[in-house]
């Protein structure tokens, strides 16, 4: 494989979803075919002695375009031999790869993009950056298509979306199914609607919540499961209180419970939305992904990346209009109310899941995309 370094702020022992998605598909690519640069964290010492490949550790807290910056990673590229350097994201960090005079590649998830690349200032210095890079590497459609937009010209894509450990999380049977319902408080006898995310505005729980009154005279046995914490727990348990709709606040779930909690759906909802004009959109929507690789057909808001990450007809539906409760609650009725459309959904999400969204499948795209790149300077 063509050796080249990462360059990044987020990388484990750091929490995070990006985290997440650089960690699972690097750890997969061949240890000695690269490096990591990224900044020091508590228990870093410990993990980086575990790996097999070599990662260095800045001085400062974060890494953003300081003037000793390409430097440095001269002296890091000429010790490894590295023919390309991938800077992960492009802003503000990948600002300095232009000044390096090597080849180099760069990492958009998607939201770090939209406001950078619709701010003249922000765009001209974005453009600059995504028009010298040999390689962008998207998180999806919709970060690509906010590349090309900042870019003003057409870039050299790679798409390599947020992937899912497919053997860690898979569909339940129906005893285990019962028994995580069971230590959720929420009954084994009744349809369930789970929602996974941060509690915050975009997201759409709010419309969520409303959509669940709605379908109560429908499905009276019904209960709305909705874990996670966020700056939107209050207003949401209030309009719960105001509305009297059957939703659960789950708070944080453990992880050892998480793959579970997605398994006890009957259907998997997160109605995210777009605000302030299309400056605020879902980048992707990992979880979409997760609910599929168990077996659980999913309910999307159409914003930002999350119509790339549920299938439309296939693996659940999206929702035009993601900020009306009735299109949400006409949505999850129309799954909930057809076993034969349910269970067909099911097992498409995990087929999807396993043949688009594995990580191993993803690093192996990664690893072709970084050995192809036409490399410029």
């Amino acid at each position: 494989m063509r050796r080249h370094i990462l360059v990044t702020n987020d990388f484990p022992p750091k929490l995070g979803g990006i985290q997440s998605y650089l960690w699972e598909l690097w750890r997969r690519l061949p240890p000695g075919d690269f490096s990591v640069h990224t900044t020091p964290y508590s228990g870093d010492d410990e993990f980086d002695a575990a790996q097999d490949f070599d990662v260095t550790r800045s001085r400062e807290p974060f890494l953003l375009p300081y003037p000793w910056l390409p430097g440095r990673v001269n002296r890091l590229s000429e010790q490894t031999g590295a023919e390309l350097v991938i800077w992960d994201p492009a802003l503000p960090v990948g600002l300095s790869a232009p000044s390096t005079g090597r080849p180099y590649a760069v990492v958009l998830h998607g939201a770090e993009v939209t406001i950078p690349g619709r701010l003249p200032f922000t765009r001209a210095l974005l453009g600059k950056v995504l028009r010298g890079a040999s390689l962008v590497i998207c998180a999806g459609l919709y970060a690509a298509a906010e590349a090309e937009r900042a870019a003003r010209s057409s870039l050299p894509t790679l798409i390599v979306p947020p992937g899912v450990d497919t053997e860690r999380f898979s569909p339940l049977d129906r005893a285990e199914r019962d028994s995580v319902r069971t230590e959720l408080g929420l009954p084994t006898d009744a349809p369930v609607v789970v929602g996974v995310s941060r509690l915050v505005p975009r997201k759409g729980m709010d419309v969520l919540i409303r959509a669940a009154g709605l379908l109560r005279s429908r499905f009276p046995d019904l209960v709305v499961a909705i874990a996670g914490t966020g700056r939107d727990h209050r207003r949401l348990a209030g309009l719960i209180e105001h509305t009297a709709a059957p939703v659960r606040l789950l708070g944080r779930v453990p992880d050892r419970l998480l793959s579970g909690v997605y398994g006890t759906g009957d259907v998997f909802a997160m109605p995210c939305r777009s605000r302030w004009r299309g400056l605020e959109q879902e980048g992707f929507g990992i979880v979409f992904v997760e609910a599929a690789a168990c077996g659980v057909p999913q309910v999307a808001g159409d914003s930002g990346g999350a119509a790339e990450a549920v299938e439309h007809g296939v693996t659940g539906l999206v929702v035009e209009q993601p900020d009306s409760h009735r299109e949400v609650a006409e949505a999850i009725g129309q799954i909930l109310d057809d076993g034969q459309v349910r269970d067909q959904m099911s097992r498409e999400s995990r087929e999807r899941a396993v043949r688009e969204f594995s990580y191993d499948v993803l690093a192996d795209n990664l690893r072709r995309g970084i050995d192809s790149a036409e490399l410029r300077t």
